[in-house]
């Protein structure tokens, strides 16, 4: 089906099944939950799809595969509320289980809507990222050029209380200085481009703009997974 954006009631649908917290309500609303709610998301990866392969070949372009479920994983978390609110879709490519993979996402939450790259929270890969960044790497600059040309996203990722690298240059430091490394669009006031499927196009746009970004992530996950010369000695 073509894309035409999501539906309140949707999103609505979604809201009251975690607050009624229930399996039998739950299956009871299963088929409205998957034509409101997750349907969509089928529907915009569709139209995504041959941009996104453009950025990236290897990108899982299966929606079973790319798109949150609404029933939570509780095994390993205090909260043990049986469904989220939230849903979200990625486009990464295939990964081991618990692997991290540079991936674009959109999230639609009750309290927001978001879409963005993220990448560099696997082990090392800060570490290498940071490394391309104070050697002023090629990939590290054209990601650089990529996010400042690109202003509706905003450089995010949790940030050390105190600053790692005092002396570098100014402009690098928001990026020197954070746990993992992201870039974002968040609106928490204005659902309406969700709901009328207007904000797909200048999403694409902006996620085919970030690609040098992308790739400053991938090679940050290959270089952390490659012995340092002095290392392989």
């Amino acid at each position: 089906m073509a894309f035409t954006g999501f539906c309140a009631e949707g999103i609505d649908l979604l809201q009251l099944n975690r607050l009624q917290n229930s399996k039998e309500f739950y299956e009871a609303h299963k088929e409205e939950i998957k034509r409101l709610a997750i349907q969509p998301y089928y529907d915009l990866i569709a139209e995504m799809t041959p941009a996104m392969l453009e950025i990236d070949p290897l990108f899982v372009v299966t929606p079973s595969r790319m798109v949150s479920r609404v029933r939570r994983d509780t095994r390993y978390t205090r909260d043990k509320t049986l469904y989220r609110a939230n849903l979200w879709m990625f486009f990464r490519r295939p990964r081991q289980q618990h692997e991290s993979v540079p991936c674009y996402y959109f999230e639609i939450h009750p309290a927001f809507w978001a879409y963005g790259c993220w990448g560099a929270w696997g082990k090392g890969e800060m570490d290498a990222a940071r490394d391309m960044i104070l050697h002023e790497d090629k990939l590290f600059l054209a990601a650089f050029d990529a996010v400042n040309a690109c202003p509706q996203v905003q450089l995010a990722g949790e940030l050390y209380k105190r600053p790692r690298f005092p002396d570098a240059r100014p402009e690098y430091r928001p990026w020197l200085n954070r746990k993992e490394l992201g870039v974002e669009f968040r609106e928490t006031d204005d659902f309406s481009p969700v709901l009328d499927g207007s904000f797909a196009g200048p999403m694409i746009d902006a996620m085919q703009r970030l690609a040098p970004f992308y790739r400053f992530l991938l090679a940050a996950k290959e270089r952390a997974g490659t012995p340092k010369q002095e290392d392989a000695q």
